[in-house]
């Protein structure tokens, strides 16, 4: 009898699946290879049948997979993903596995003891017990803890009880790996050969092996950044998302999902719990545990005998150095005693800004609305499309020197080398870890202590522990506070209150130095007094009167095309079709407008943003109305459920 099977494409497409005949012995979860309207594509077996269709039938041209590469657990997923984003569900599919085919060894750290976690303080331990209790249940906890107060132990005996007293798995979601270092050597050294990671910076190989050791139950912890939340983890039992606040949780491409919104799903799936770790939780989050809606756990102090830093600022003046006199001579101070320094400026490049005396004007990116960059090496960058020129070619062009303005972490990196010769310096930011495996081998060098300074952008205040660290410098900590996006001052607040968490984090005193030439902002006081709560009392009633999350859920409809009139006239199509449900009691609509930033890669971008508390009847209009819609080839429509970037 022939066999039919049922096939999800990684395409743009309405249709769920297309059916084709497939030989004996392939099975749901496995990939195929076929011709799609002509092309070849790839698929994925969602379900196998006898009926014969009442039109011809395609066979697959072969298969590609000698076992299942997803479960069922995972094809309900990716269902529900394509009903909350309204993407395709093959897109859907296709998200959940790590591109690559081949087999390999892959090894973790080596050379690592074998150790127990930590005994828990009194804080801790009441964290541990009150997450434990709802184990087996659905249930969300926020464990908000200062920086440093020890929720990675927290974690490790929450991961220990699972293992120990269930057949349940754990999934572990960091920001970024390479930047949580500590976490991974915790874990390896207390659940030696458990732990399976999976990020962007393994060979396709590596990761692939990791996935298929979770698929076949082989390792029960998963770790890693944000697609990982598709693990496929057998009967899972707790989901840990650190860092929860972060902006990189959130997917910028279809699905636009939140990892966050996955992990939930998958804990309703499986009755496992979620625990939300955060020393600057977001909003929406914290307003949830404060109203009750779910679990909060606080940790106050530091363990042991470390005690948070001191925190100072000091106002940039105009003439001033490129260091202020007070941080300069606090790097000197910390070198003599052969202790660490870490230094944020959240600015790439070695100077951000070109200026023309002849247009009175800062250099434009010719495809953007945005300024270009000078880098090291006579470049001029973009840092929104990418576009790259040299700086001579630019000057021959337009007939005039022009003036470098500003400074990046490259002018930084190369004053510090001046400044204190003998001093081993690093950089960390986009442009220095180009390869990944760069980002590991600095922090793994910062925390042997072979590093003197580490200097970058804002990737270095996440979740670094480094015990000789005592000194953390912040330059220019007003940047992002001009931005026309709501959450620009909850990402500044978040940002200086991370940063300042990694100084001082074992017995030696740790110290902040804040320099800003905006002291008096309230933003920048309330980070000087790590003060969340507060920062949380004064956002939270402007976000009310302002009607944004937590009161409404949002959704952002942005068209782009590298035809302007083109992008318009979608946008005002789409503004059409949705003022026949307006005026909507629980619901606001801004726009048509244009973005922030206009132009992006060539492309003009226009949007329309829906503030509502009643999302899932919007979704349903999006669906209906918005996706069907016949719109030019040359134009493209993202659809953003709860969107966090809004420029």
């Amino acid at each position: 009898m022939i066999q039919y099977a049922e096939l999800a494409f990684d395409l743009p497409i309405l249709e769920d699946t297309f059916t084709y005949e497939v030989p004996p012995g392939t099975q749901v979860g496995m990939r195929v290879e076929t011709k799609l309207r002509g092309r070849k594509e790839e698929g994925i077996v969602l379900s196998l049948h006898h009926n014969e269709p009442n039109y011809e039938v395609l066979q697959v041209d072969r298969v590609i997979d000698k076992t299942p590469v997803i479960n069922k657990e995972q094809i309900e997923l990716a269902y529900w993903v394509k009903e909350q984003y309204l993407a395709s569900l093959g897109e859907c599919i296709h998200k959940m596995i790590p591109s690559g085919r081949r087999h390999s060894k892959v090894k973790l750290n080596e050379n690592i003891t074998a150790s127990e976690p930590f005994k828990l303080n009194e804080e801790q331990e009441r964290a541990y017990q009150n997450i434990k209790s709802d184990f087996g249940k659905d249930s969300i906890h926020l464990l908000f803890g200062i920086t440093g107060s020890g929720k990675t132990e927290v974690y490790l005996h929450l991961i220990r009880d699972i293992l120990e007293n269930s057949n349940k798995g754990v999934l572990l979601l960091v920001p970024e790996i390479g930047l949580t270092y500590h976490i991974i050597r915790k874990l390896e050294a207390v659940f030696p050969g458990q732990i399976a990671l999976l990020h962007s910076a393994l060979k396709v190989s590596e990761r692939f092996k990791a996935y298929t050791d979770l698929l076949q139950g082989k390792k029960r912890i998963a770790v890693g950044t944000r697609s990982a939340v598709f693990a496929p983890i057998t009967n899972l039992g707790l989901v840990i998302i650190d860092e929860e606040h972060d902006g990189s949780f959130k997917e910028h491409s279809t699905p636009r999902y939140h990892a966050r919104q996955v992990a939930l799903q998958r804990c309703r799936q499986n009755k496992a719990v979620l625990v939300l770790g955060s020393a600057t939780p977001s909003l929406e989050v914290y307003h949830l545990a404060k109203t009750g809606k779910i679990g909060l756990q606080i940790l106050t102090k530091r363990p042991g005998t470390a005690k948070p830093p001191t925190v100072r600022i000091e106002e940039n003046k105009k003439d001033a150095r490129l260091i202020g006199s007070e941080l300069t001579f606090a790097i000197k101070q910390r070198l003599d005693k052969k202790e660490q320094v870490i230094l944020l400026l959240n600015r790439r490049g070695y100077s951000p800004l070109i200026y023309s005396e002849k247009e009175k004007n800062y250099i434009p990116c010719p495809n953007c609305t945005s300024h270009l960059c000078y880098h090291k090496k006579g470049t001029v960058i973009c840092h929104l499309c990418g576009f790259s020129d040299s700086l001579q070619r630019l000057e021959s062009k337009l007939g005039e020197k022009l003036i470098m303005m500003g400074t990046g972490t490259q002018k930084l990196e190369e004053f510090l080398l001046e400044t204190f010769p003998g001093a081993k310096v690093e950089r960390l930011d986009q442009d220095s870890i180009q390869d990944k495996s760069v980002l590991t081998d600095v922090i793994g060098r910062l925390v042997d202590g072979e590093i003197d300074i580490l200097t970058g952008t804002q990737m270095i205040s996440k979740g670094l522990d480094a015990a000789r660290v005592t000194l953390v410098g912040v330059l220019n900590a007003g940047i992002g506070l001009g931005l026309p996006d709501f959450r620009a001052g909850e990402r500044v607040f978040s940002l200086l209150t991370q940063v300042a968490g990694r100084a001082g984090r074992s017995d030696l005193a740790g110290e902040v130095l804040i320099e800003t030439n905006t002291v008096d902002h309230p933003i920048i006081r309330m980070a000087l007094d790590q003060d969340y709560i507060r920062f949380y009392d004064s956002e939270i009633k402007t976000r009310e009167e302002l009607f944004y999350p937590p009161f409404s859920r949002l959704v952002r409809i942005l068209s782009r095309s590298k035809d302007e009139s083109l992008s318009l006239k979608t946008i005002e199509e789409v503004h059409q079709v949705l003022k026949k449900y307006l005026p909507e009691p629980n619901t606001l609509v801004l726009g048509p407008a244009p973005c922030p930033f206009y132009k992006i890669d060539a492309n003009f971008r226009n949007h329309i943003l829906i503030k509502t508390t009643v999302q899932n009847k919007w979704r349903e209009i999006l669906k209906k109305e918005i996706r069907p819609l016949k719109i030019s080839k040359n134009v493209y429509l993202e659809l953003d459920f709860d969107p966090l970037d809004l420029v």
